[in-house]
């Protein structure tokens, strides 16, 4: 009888530690970084709202410079903007394919109504997700842990190709670092670096991402001229 309860007692120990050691690489276990990635700029491309900022910094002939900072929100296709850029005061409102622009001198509206030129010029600015465009992820390194805006975040490090010609016939070497959200699986920041193809000197662009899917109100200025 002593040695029958002897091997169950050890038995039973033995089923503990197994089920603990199971609970512990559970918890432990850390998640594909390419499929969180890809997920979580999918949940970042789907969000019918958001707030947002961005800074822009390039180094100039040696001296880094502060180009753009800029807080502003997204609602479904209208965009309002605000903030610095080139040392200037802005402050824009896209609404579907109509542009609201603050001359920072008078305050009056302008008010145009083919955007593709300002779309060419802001792009960044008009539209936060136009760095995010993808073509091809590659091999995604996971740098750690974060916290963003109280949420804790896993963050991940890759050199993709990018989708968005314009900005890629500018820069090259382009080095993407996302903090994905671990509760929601959703991008709040995103820093990419990036060098001139021209100069070979280096630009960053950091983004930071909340609020996501909540009511967002962006209408035309109540003056335009």
């Amino acid at each position: 009888m002593k040695v029958r309860k002897r091997r169950i007692i050890i038995g039973l120990v033995i089923l503990v530690a197994l089920l603990v050691a199971g609970g512990l690489f559970t918890l432990f276990q850390q998640p594909d970084p390419l499929q969180m990635t890809t997920l979580g700029l999918e949940n970042l491309s789907k969000a019918d709202s958001f707030a947002f900022s961005m800074t822009q910094q390039q180094t100039v002939a040696g001296n880094e410079r502060q180009l753009t900072r800029i807080s502003g929100y997204k609602s479904g296709e209208n965009i309002h903007i605000q903030g610095q850029m080139a040392g200037s005061q802005v402050e824009m409102i896209k609404i579907g394919q109509t542009l609201y622009s603050k001359d920072p001198f008078s305050g009056r509206w302008l008010k145009y109504d083919d955007i593709s030129i300002a779309q060419r010029v802001f792009l960044v600015e008009l539209d936060p997700l136009a760095t995010l465009q993808i073509k091809e992820i590659g091999e995604v390194v996971p740098s750690g842990e974060s916290v963003v805006d109280e949420s804790k975040c896993r963050v991940y490090t890759f050199k993709p190709s990018i989708q968005n010609q314009l900005i890629e016939s500018f820069w090259s070497d382009f080095e993407y670092t996302l903090y994905i959200t671990k509760r929601t699986k959703m991008v709040s920041k995103a820093e990419i670096t990036a060098l001139n193809k021209e100069t070979k000197e280096p630009m960053k662009i950091t983004l930071e991402f909340k609020d996501f899917n909540k009511k967002i109100a962006i209408q035309p200025p109540q003056t335009t001229n």
